[in-house]
């Protein structure tokens, strides 16, 4: 088996190198189904899951609300509704995802920085759990909407702890300042809030970035919440409830993509240094429990935590499965391109794998390209690889989160999808595009009857140009 699988991957190698995702052989798969495709897991997701809410247990009334952005299809949604979880939403879209999968309003949370005022109504009308507030104009129309339906709805606010990452290049730092309230500034808004009559203020929520990789960034970003929290009691105030975001690692997922970029890439790869260890999960609950405890003894209030997990717990439930169709020196093209796999270049690089030739050596390096014509179509640069031909299979693991819900029509329609149930059964959930749902958006005006081309005469042999 390839030294890059892992249990919790559900995966296995056959005599004759076939790879197998969680007891299906993927080489025998695509004689039935065209590629690419994606393929997630019941399983993998539900053992995510699961290891992700034993590690908080303990903590009162604690619910991870499931980053719905990250993967909003069907057999995802339905599964995670089924396990506990409750859902963050962002939008108009995802919140027609969680209603159509079963989750309850009360088990949804609003999130957005700009929010529009249908979507608004809409919450408002179910009776969500909690809307978060970005803005004070966004919280002046919650009050204005609430006082039209005469209710009152709790809000938290999103805070923004303003901790450094060593982790983030300055560019992702300064990007995002736009969310939220700085802490230090935040004041203003919650005395408006006072004078909202139609909201109220029970929850407090901060997002820190994406694969954070050191537990001790959310124990401070805890400590700070709480404190914040306190002073908020003094000035009448009480906050129910703090709610950690996201960011959790997919521990699959350990180098960065520009690494390769880097001059001494391949010396470091092979020193085993291109990577990042990522502490398990139980070491980010262990650091924030302690937090906890002793913010909570400390300022005398014990709030509720949650969370809004997204990739830590579907990255490694999905692959794209695809096969190689040009290749042309160390330029690999498949089938599978970045409109399948658009993860921002500053996350984390995705695992690579050839399902018909899992016991062969990887003794190439490769660029893997897809086959739009886009210059950035470039899904992995300088790879190791066995000596590729047109027709092998392409299998590219950690694809569960920000791949579907982030895909794009560039060229060519979307992908189908497909699930693996618990009971090992391969259910379709997202059919696959054609051209024809794709022009159907898009308006055309009546054309004239195209003219048929002139017939073109036999060439005469011995005939001169």
């Amino acid at each position: 088996m390839n030294e890059r699988l892992s249990p919790m991957d559900r995966c296995d190698v056959s005599a004759g190198g076939h790879l197998i995702y969680d007891g299906i052989d993927l080489p025998r798969m695509t004689l039935e189904y065209d590629t690419p495709f994606y393929l997630f897991s019941e399983r993998v997701l539900s053992a995510n899951y699961e290891k992700f809410a034993a590690a908080f247990a303990g903590f009162p009334g604690f619910k991870p609300y499931f980053s719905v952005k990250t993967n909003y299809e069907s057999g995802v949604l339905t599964t995670l509704r089924a396990l506990g979880a409750g859902a963050e939403v962002s939008g108009g879209l995802d919140f027609e995802a969680t209603r159509r999968a079963g989750f309850s309003p009360r088990d949804v949370v609003f999130d957005g920085p700009s929010k529009t005022e249908e979507d608004l109504r809409a919450a408002i009308d179910a009776g969500v759990h909690l809307i978060n507030v970005e803005c004070e104009s966004e919280l002046q129309m919650i009050d204005r909407l609430a006082r039209e339906r005469r209710r009152v709805v709790n809000i938290g606010m999103r805070i923004d702890p303003v901790i450094k990452n060593p982790s983030y290049g300055k560019l992702i730092s300064t990007y995002k300042q736009k969310f939220g309230f700085p802490v230090n500034e935040c004041g203003p808004v919650f005395e408006l809030a006072k004078r909202c009559p139609n909201v109220q203020v029970v929850g407090l929520h901060a997002h820190i970035g994406s694969q954070i990789t050191a537990p001790g960034l959310y124990a401070t970003n805890l400590t700070i919440l709480l404190e914040l929290a306190a002073r908020l009691k003094q000035s009448g105030i009480t906050i129910n409830e703090i709610n950690l975001g996201g960011g959790f690692p997919a521990r699959s997922m350990t180098q960065l993509r520009v690494g390769r970029r880097m001059r001494f890439a391949r010396l470091l790869e092979k020193l085993g240094k291109l990577e990042t260890p990522l502490p398990d999960i139980q070491a980010y609950a262990a650091a924030i429990r302690t937090a906890y405890e002793d913010g909570c003894r400390r300022l005398g209030i014990r709030p509720i935590l949650t969370t809004e997990p997204g990739r830590s717990l579907v990255s490694n439930a999905g692959v794209v499965v695809g096969r190689v169709r040009v290749v042309k020196g160390p330029w690999v093209f498949t089938d599978i391109s970045i409109n399948d796999v658009p993860e921002n270049l500053f996350f984390t690089e995705f695992r690579l794998f050839f399902p018909n030739r899992m016991r062969e050596p990887r003794t190439h390096r490769v660029h893997l390209s897809g086959p739009t014509l886009a210059t950035n179509d470039v899904v992995m640069y300088d790879v190791p690889a066995p000596e590729l031909r047109p027709g092998d299979l392409i299998a590219i693991f950690d694809a569960g989160a920000y791949s579907v819900s982030r895909s794009t029509q560039f060229t060519r329609p979307r992908n189908a999808v497909y699930f693996i149930a618990a009971d090992g059964q391969v259910e379709v959930i997202r059919h696959r595009e054609t051209v024809d749902d794709v022009m159907r958006m898009q308006v055309w005006k009546p054309t004239p009857t195209a003219v048929e081309p002139e017939p073109v005469a036999p060439a005469v042999a011995g005939a001169r140009a």
